[in-house]
Parts: structure tokens; sequence; C-alpha cells
């Protein structure tokens, strides 16, 4: 189950920065880790950190990537993931709970990461089909 690991914040995160700008994307970051800190019972701003790494690793990755484009999309959206595994692991080898890890996480975290950035330009297309849908809507609605 761990190989078909899908990263929905980090794509969110992605297509708010893509469709709404640094701010929007930054406090979405911020507030999800925030929550998943409240609700985890793990280090206390340990998610709240790897979050706004993320959304750090996708404006740097935006430097030199278009995310416009499909391929630029699956580009910054595994780069992103992959960082976040790494991250993760990284911060959690340093405090005192020490984790266990096999040589399969490299594997396990490239193939999450190549699937959620192939799964990212289908997402995203979807999020532009239902804004659209809710925008005809709102226009409907205005002109009836």
């Amino acid at each position: 189950m761990d190989f078909f690991d899908l990263d929905l914040l980090t794509i969110i995160t992605a297509y708010l920065f893509l469709s709404y700008g640094q701010t929007a994307a930054g406090t979405f970051a911020f507030g999800q880790g925030f929550l998943i800190d409240i609700f985890s019972g793990g280090l206390h701003g340990l998610f709240s950190f790897i979050c706004i790494a993320v959304f750090g690793a996708i404006f740097l990755s935006c430097r030199f990537f278009d995310l416009q484009t499909p391929k630029g999309q699956v580009i910054i959206v595994s780069l992103a993931v992959l960082f976040k595994k790494i991250l993760f692991l990284f911060v959690l080898v340093l405090f005192p709970p020490k984790v266990a890890f096999t040589g399969s996480f490299l594997w396990i975290s490239g193939a999450s990461a190549i699937i959620t950035g192939l799964l990212a330009t289908v997402i995203f297309y979807l999020f532009d089909r239902l804004g659209a849908i809710s925008l005809e809507d709102a226009r409907n609605a205005l002109t009836k």
C-alpha cells in the first residue's frame, strides 16, 4: 500500500500556487501542517515545517520549470513529494525516537513521487473543470 501513496496535499498546494498565487498556497500549506500537528501525536511542529518546506520546494522548482505545462507539473510535484519524503525521514532520524528504515524506502518514495507527479496533471485538469463548471453555474444563476 505504501507504493501507491498519493500525496494530495502536495498536489493541492501546487495547484493553489498556480491558480491563486504564493500567499494562498503558503497559507494552505501552513494550515494543513498545523492541523496535522494538532491531530497527530508526533513531534509538535513537524508537519507544519514539512508542509512549509514542500511549499518552498514548489516555489523554488517554479524558478526552473513551468508549472503551467503538464511536463512542469509532473516534474515539480514529483520533486516536491520526493523532497517531502526525504525531509521527513531526515527529521525523524535526528530526533531521539530512532526510526528503522529499509533500503526499499527510496524505491517506494521514488515510485510514490512519480505516481503523484503523473496524477497531478489529471487532478489539475479536474480542478480546472470543477472551477469552470461552478463559474458557469454562477453566471447562469445571475442571468435567471
